[in-house]
């Protein structure tokens, strides 16, 4: 009868590791169950742990979050059905189309079949496993509960991608009609306009202020267009590393947060992200330090990152996590801290968070629908502004020489 090496988690989610006989891996599955444990892996005893091995970057492989989701959907049904995770990843990496998701998700098989945990052969690849997916592995490993947890790490990043495309959409629209604009305008001054420059130089006296203005602007443009194209390509690159130093991304985060119309999506966005990740965690039976940590480390902006810096500072000190949210109005609604510390008093903090941040991302989704409202027509009252006000600029010439010949 064939030998098995197992790895398995015991009924207090403590790993334990052995070797048993059996005819089959499905039949040294049912022996394990049967003596309370729940097998992770499974293999014959003479096979390598590092066959096949491959090179693994210090980075990890990076795949979509499109993949992860997937992954971590399959994951959940094939777990849930009973079959062990290393079927469960075989099955995943053999049916995958994609050379990278499989690549990794053969390097998830082999790391837990040589004896590591789920959630560190995850953390090998932290590009493409976003720490709130490592950690709520890592709390499933505790409670025996990975399918239960994984269908809850597929909600929040299929509810982050949603709202991130929300958002990403809706500053791509009054970008594209911005560049519009501009593409526009550059025309007619570099184009357009200069053919009529010739036809108006011997009516310079007869030319109103607005066409001449808009003649010596295309008159610049034309004849120091290499340098505003270095100009604005040293302004552009400056900019890039700027806001890559902390002053300039405590600089761009600030506008973000106060431009009129994009700062209250922004203040929604950064907030429901906080608290859907803070809640998912805690439900999950981790620390509530450790929750705000992870918050903290995935928050894109300075501010908000500083928020929950501050609030774990606070729980450490024996705080509760309203406290330090009431100093806040401006990033935090009061309204918010306040159901908040009411779900601190009931003990249903968690439930309570994962609520209010489905509440904030409604109000995100309201909140990017009234903002394209507004967003439309000014976009087209500015390029009609820029486009018609040039047009006026060339025909007013014809309609002044008419006159003058006239007389």
């Amino acid at each position: 009868m064939p030998a098995f090496v197992y790895t398995a988690r015991d009924g207090a989610g403590t790993a334990v590791n052995g070797t048993m006989t059996a005819e089959t891996v499905q039949a040294v599955s049912q022996l394990l169950r049967a003596e309370g444990k729940y097998p992770t892996a499974i293999r014959p005893a003479e096979a390598s742990s590092t066959e096949g091995q491959t090179a693994i970057t210090a980075r990890g492989i990076k795949i979509s979050r499109n993949d992860v989701i997937g992954i971590s959907q399959q994951l959940s049904i094939m777990i849930e059905t009973g079959v062990t995770l290393t079927e469960a990843l075989d099955c995943i990496a053999a049916q995958t189309e994609s050379p990278p998701v499989k690549k990794l998700v053969e390097d998830l098989s082999r790391c837990v079949q040589g004896g590591s945990d789920f959630s560190a052969a995850l953390a090998r690849h932290p590009r493409s496993f976003p720490r709130l997916f490592i950690a709520l592995m890592k709390a499933s490993e505790k409670s025996g509960m990975m399918a239960k947890l994984l269908v809850r790490a597929t909600n929040y990043l299929r509810d982050e991608q949603e709202t991130l495309r929300r958002v990403k959409g809706a500053i791509t629209y009054p970008g594209m009609m911005f560049g519009f604009a501009v593409l526009t305008t550059v025309f007619l001054l570099v184009f357009v306009l200069p053919r009529f420059t010739s036809i108006y130089a011997a009516k310079a006296a007869a030319l109103p202020t607005p066409t001449k203005v808009l003649m010596a602007a295309s008159d610049f443009v034309v004849s120091n267009w290499i340098g505003l194209v270095a100009g604005l390509g040293v302004v552009l690159i400056s900019g890039f590393f700027y806001v890559r130093t902390e002053g300039g991304a405590r600089v761009m985060h600030y506008l973000q947060l106060r431009t009129p119309l994009l700062g209250g999506m922004f203040r929604k966005l950064h907030l429901s992200r906080g608290l859907r990740m803070v809640g998912t965690m805690s439900n999950a039976g981790i620390n509530l330090v450790d929750c705000v940590q992870t918050a903290h480390d995935l928050c894109s902006n300075t501010y908000y990152r500083d928020l929950w810096q501050h609030v774990g500072d606070e729980i450490q000190q024996g705080k509760q996590l309203s406290d330090p949210l009431f100093e806040h109005p401006r990033l935090v609604p009061r309204g918010v801290s306040q159901m908040l510390h009411s779900a601190e008093k009931s003990g249903k903090l968690g439930v309570v968070m994962e609520i209010v941040a489905g509440y904030s991302e409604q109000e995100l989704k309201e909140k990017i629908a009234e903002m394209t409202r507004y967003i439309e027509p000014i976009m087209i009252v500015v390029m009609g502004l820029i486009i018609g006000g040039v047009a006026l600029a060339l025909l007013l010439p014809i309609f002044t020489i008419s006159k003058v010949m006239a007389h």
